[in-house]
């Protein structure tokens, strides 16, 4: 017989069990990896409203990712998160509301008068999305972009503007739209070439010195009185004009009540006889000519009636032959 000997029946159990542990230690091993590679960087997520610029030991690959997860090689990759949306930079006088909040940063410019005027502006605009790469090989991030592009060019073209502006005029509608207008202008020449979009610049506030608002004020109220002076004056006129016109009116209606009683001596008459009281004597009489007199005596002051000698009489000659 021979000495070999057969196989043994628990070798293949065995290979099982050495297949097991092997699929197992992959598994902890593939998991170890992706820990790892999370956790040294072989991960990222982009957020909405920015885009991912890919690099490559700190280089600009010119690659580019869309919101959501990606996975990176990790050390040699990184990717920069540039936001797209519009966005806005604020140069103003009050601490706190602008870019650089712990200070005053209204742009200070001199109008042709030699006045210094502060004005406060906003320029908003957003980085081109086709080319956030093109703008991190430019300008690596916005803050740059801002310090090195906007806010020169701004404060450059306001002060130029600005020195061909009067002071009365720089805080009106006009004077700020000139300002707005110029400063839109020379942003949007600087942008040309560059991945940023310019949305629109506004004029925020026109910030005079108090000694020309106080001015301001003495003018405005020295001119409201000049307007009050000038109404009233206007008032009196136009009360003269009206009473001069009532005079007129009723000069003429007199003029015309006497026309009309010279051509109409009958109504005279007429109106004599109409005005003597009850009360009063009336004495009929004829002149030499035959022509009728009327004589009235007036009531004594006693309540008695006394001959014409005592108490006077007023008389009327009535023609009633002639008219006249």
């Amino acid at each position: 017989m021979s000495d070999i000997p057969g196989p043994d029946p628990d070798s293949g159990s065995d290979i099982d069990l050495d297949f097991g542990r092997g699929l197992r230690v992959a598994v902890t091993v593939v998991a170890a990896l992706v820990v790892a590679t999370a956790l040294f960087g072989g991960y990222h997520q982009v957020p909405e409203g920015h885009v991912g610029v890919q690099k490559s030991f700190g280089a600009v690959t010119g690659d580019e990712l869309q919101p959501g997860a990606h996975i990176i090689v990790p050390v040699k990759d990184s990717v920069q998160d540039v936001e797209i949306r519009p966005r806005t930079y604020t140069m103003a006088s009050t601490q706190g509301e602008g870019n650089r909040a712990v200070q005053s940063d209204a742009v200070t410019v001199q109008t042709i008068n030699g006045t210094t005027v502060d004005i406060d502006i906003t320029v908003r605009y957003k980085v081109e999305e086709a080319d956030a790469a093109g703008f991190v090989t430019e300008w690596r991030n916005v803050r740059q972009a801002e310090e090195r592009l906007i806010r020169p060019s701004v404060r450059s073209q306001l002060r130029d503007e600005a020195a061909g502006i009067q002071t009365s005029e720089i805080y009106t509608s006009n004077g700020r739209e000139r300002l707005g207008e110029a400063a839109q202008q020379k942003l949007e020449s600087a942008f040309e070439g560059e991945a940023l979009v310019l949305e629109e610049v506004q004029v925020r506030d026109v910030d005079l010195p108090d000694s020309y608002d106080q001015a301001l004020n003495d003018k405005e109220i020295a001119k409201q009185r000049v307007e009050e002076k000038q109404f009233e004056i206007q008032q009196a006129e136009a009360d003269k004009e009206r009473k001069e016109v009532q005079a007129e009116a009723d000069a003429r209606v007199i003029e015309i009540r006497g026309e009309a009683l010279r051509d109409n001596p009958v109504v005279l008459k007429q109106q004599y006889v109409q005005s003597i009281d009850d009360s009063d004597k009336v004495i009929l009489a004829t002149d030499d000519e035959g022509t009728p007199i009327i004589l009235q005596t007036g009531r004594s002051s006693g309540g008695g009636n006394s001959s014409s000698a005592d108490t006077g009489f007023s008389t009327n000659v009535t023609n009633a032959t002639s008219g006249n």
